[in-house]
């Protein structure tokens, strides 16, 4: 047995004994990996856990899969090829239990309304635990910090590459073609997947936080990269914004030929805001706090309403979980919660900055997973 499956099952067994509850059904694809190491993009799987036993209820396209990955000795595997529902009233009806959690944040209301309808019938109940399983996410064991440590190198190493590309070759690209050749970077690299749609854009474009890329070709200006890839199921999320200039001796404005904005001093502010963020970032500290600090800095130099978003988010399993970076939220930091601290300006039309580091929350500090450059960097001829 993988010892680190075995301390989550420990932990959720806890919860669920301080709340009376007898056993805990989960479904969503992340928490079953969580507890079991068997993870299936939308396979219809049930995990049922209970103070003795487990069940892991899976269609016959992944049982192969299910026994080779399960990581928990004693864990019971059930194969269906129809209706994984009926294995459920099977194993309900042998187990004991009179109160079962669900995670009612993840299930649709006419699947929760099936199982509560179901265990009635059989004298039990069904009792919701919205965010239970994420409340125990949030903080990542040694073997999470490990993975997340592997996907942050992937990541780290393609934005280097970026840098050491010559204005010649990336000008080449489209916006698309380049973030087709970033996930290609992050493949070889011994990355599974991208862990969400890659950002590419190219001057105006960069006034979008969330960019879908083109089919424009990249020109001479500012150029955000917001990039993430997925190793051993676990996620890495980097931004970086770059000038790209054939003439390095000229000064940096944006638009093109547009001089009433300076893109370097709206650069510096931005990684002002960053640096505080990550100096003022420990346990013990509020998100909202951290918010804060950056917020306040892009705000009193003017640009406060072009900085619309949080400051970052949790990532782990999934690219955005708990806890949020942001004015509304007062969740207290605690070590070895893994977070983004990314400030951003966006100016309509124009251009935008975002510069975006993940770390590891610690006692006095954080450790910054990355290490590519931050200072204005550009590449030219």
């Amino acid at each position: 047995m993988k010892d680190h499956f075995e301390e989550r099952i420990k932990k959720i067994r806890s919860r669920l004994k301080d709340s009376d509850t007898g056993a805990m059904l989960v479904f969503k694809e992340e928490n079953i990996y969580y507890f079991t190491g068997f993870h299936a993009k939308d396979s219809g799987s049930i995990l049922i856990i209970t103070g003795k036993e487990i069940f892991l209820i899976v269609h016959f396209i992944y049982f192969e899969q299910a026994k080779k990955t399960v990581g928990v000795k004693g864990l019971n595997l059930i194969e269906f090829t129809a209706n994984g529902f009926e294995k459920f009233l099977e194993i309900t009806g042998s187990i004991g239990e009179k109160i079962f959690g669900i995670e009612s944040n993840f299930v649709p209301y006419d699947t929760y309304i099936k199982y509560e309808e179901a265990l009635n019938k059989k004298g039990k109940k069904l009792k919701n635990f919205p965010h239970l399983i994420e409340g125990l996410r949030i903080i990542k064991d040694e073997f999470e910090l490990s993975m997340i440590k592997e996907s942050c190198k992937i990541t780290d190493a393609v934005i280097k590459n970026i840098i050491e590309m010559d204005f010649k070759k990336i000008t080449r690209f489209t916006e698309i073609g380049l973030s087709v050749c970033l996930e290609e970077m992050m493949i070889e690299m011994n990355a599974t997947s991208k862990s969400f749609d890659l950002v590419v854009a190219n001057n105006e474009a960069a006034s979008f936080p969330h960019y879908r890329p083109s089919q424009n070709k990249i020109r001479q200006g500012p150029i955000l990269l917001d990039i993430g890839c997925v190793f051993a199921n676990y996620c890495s999320d980097i931004t970086r914004t770059l000038f790209l200039k054939n003439k390095p001796n000229r000064k940096i404005v944006y638009p093109e030929n547009k001089n009433d904005n300076n893109w370097s001093e709206i650069y510096d502010i931005v990684l002002q805001a960053q640096m505080a963020a990550l100096q003022k970032c420990r346990a013990g500290i509020a998100c909202s706090d951290i918010d804060a600090v950056a917020r306040n800095i892009i705000r009193r130099k003017g640009y406060g309403k072009y900085f619309g978003h949080g400051l970052g988010h949790g990532v782990g399993l999934e690219i955005h979980e708990a806890p949020k970076l942001s004015y509304t939220d007062n969740t207290v930091l605690e070590e070895n919660m893994v977070i983004t601290i990314e400030p951003g300006i966006y100016i309509e039309g124009k251009t935008g900055v975002r510069i975006e580091d993940m770390v590891i929350v610690k006692k006095n500090g954080c450790i910054n997973l990355y290490s590519s450059p931050k200072t204005i960097t550009i590449i030219g001829q």
